[in-house]
């Protein structure tokens, strides 16, 4: 969506800005054919010639411009994240102490697949169960990132990305506090969740894959953004305008439209227990 914005800027700047040198050229036009009888249809034929070839020129050299970097400090930061004159501070209480008062292994248990797939219903019954069993959780998605800590960022690729990485660097606070996150995200590229898994820690990092196939997750579909994805309405969606790839080799995969979302979370706490579990010797 934020793509189709910024072409839709370009557009409009693009317009305004030849009309300002359409007129421009009309008027030399019509200086330099001023003694010519036909002076206005020569000037005016020069300003159209001119503006239509311009006007894609420009549109052109915009879009160029606006797959590099070079000069934009909002895009340079993000490759040199962290400032010089930051340094990480040791407190007295760590994760050890943490984890050693939840009684529990702090897990990032990583939900991914398509929208409708069922990895939101399914990591919500999996927190149900983990919570009856005295574990301490919380779990993150669209609803409580993207209305605040992700609020400034669009649906760009660039901007799914540096959402998955804030989401990854969030988690790995919980991680640290002593407690396992639920998260739950389409998350549709490889390197987005290795990028996540690295931040975390590969041994920290369990992905569950909902491979519910496309056409099940638009029959569910109850706010009919697969149909507006494929009547143009909804720029780069997954699985319809961008793609989604799988993952290579997920801890657990699960079809919710063959298994039940409680047998499934069932199944998964039955995999989990022993790496969530502290072990006393």
């Amino acid at each position: 969506m934020g793509k189709d914005l910024s072409k839709k800027r370009h557009i409009a700047k693009t317009i305004t800005w030849r009309i300002i040198a359409t007129s421009t050229t009309f008027i030399l036009a019509m200086i330099f054919f001023r003694d010519d009888p036909n002076a206005g249809e020569k000037a005016t034929g020069v300003a159209i010639a001119e503006a239509t070839l311009k006007m894609l020129l420009y549109y052109l050299h915009e879009r160029a411009w606006f797959k590099i970097d070079f000069g934009l400090l909002s895009r340079r930061k993000k490759k040199n994240p962290k400032p010089k004159h930051i340094y990480k501070q040791d407190f007295s209480i760590d994760q050890t102490m943490r984890k050693q008062r939840l009684k529990q292994n702090p897990k990032v248990i990583w939900f991914t697949g398509l929208s409708g797939s069922g990895k939101s219903t399914l990591a919500n019954e999996l927190e149900h169960l983990l919570y009856k069993q005295g574990y301490t959780t919380y779990a993150l998605d669209g609803d409580n990132v993207r209305g605040g800590i992700n609020q400034n960022l669009s649906f760009t690729s660039e901007d799914r990305s540096e959402n998955i990485r804030r989401i990854g660097e969030v988690s790995k606070l919980f991680l640290d506090a002593g407690v396992i996150v639920l998260c739950s995200f389409i998350s549709p590229l490889v390197k987005d969740r290795k990028k996540v898994q690295e931040i975390v820690g590969e041994e920290n990092f369990i992905e569950i894959y909902a491979s519910t196939p496309i056409e099940v997750c638009e029959q569910r579909d109850v706010k009919g953004l697969y149909k507006k994805a494929r009547a143009g309405e909804i720029g780069d969606f997954t699985g319809i305008s961008a793609p989604y790839e799988a993952p290579v080799n997920p801890f657990f995969e699960v079809d919710t439209s063959k298994i039940p979302v409680k047998d499934a979370a069932n199944s998964i706490f039955d995999k989990i227990k022993e790496k969530i579990t502290i072990n006393y010797g």
